[in-house]
């Protein structure tokens, strides 16, 4: 009876703490680290940051079909790679099709990201070169999601 109190007193004693601490938490979710990092490197205002955001969300909106199509025919690329019976004119052609989809995202992205730069001050723009970060030497252009990834 004594270890049945103690446990339900434990309970009852973890269960007001998971709650207190959810809600001491904010409403809004937290920016990530890289999101803070750009802003505060490069000195972002408020309104430049939520233009990259509705640019951020208008790409994928805009590459949705695009990203879809592109991981469908890589399913269908390992289907055929693994498949022995394939000859290599087909994997050939689906590569061909994979390569027109990711340059197609690819140009989708630099247009994304020439649209971020001019949200960008002159000083902000010569800054770009030198964010630092761990991925630093493949520069700001290998970054698809730079500065506002979610």
């Amino acid at each position: 009876m004594k270890k049945a109190f103690i446990i339900i007193v434990a309970l009852v004693v973890s269960v007001a703490a998971v709650v207190s601490v959810y809600a001491l938490q904010p409403n809004e979710k937290p920016r990530s680290h890289k999101e803070f990092g750009f802003k505060k490197y490069l000195g972002l205002s408020d309104e430049q940051l939520a233009k990259m955001k509705e640019l951020k969300i208008s790409f994928h909106n805009d590459t949705r079909d695009l990203r879809y199509n592109l991981a469908i025919k890589r399913i269908e690329m390992r289907k055929l790679f693994t498949d022995p019976k394939t000859d290599d004119a087909t994997l050939l052609a689906k590569q061909k099709e994979i390569s027109k989809l990711r340059q197609q995202l690819s140009d989708k992205k630099a247009g994304m990201k020439i649209q971020w730069r001019k949200i960008l001050t002159a000083e902000q723009i010569a800054k770009l070169d030198r964010i630092p970060h761990r991925h630093h030497e493949k520069g700001w252009a290998h970054h698809s999601q730079c500065p506002t990834k979610g």
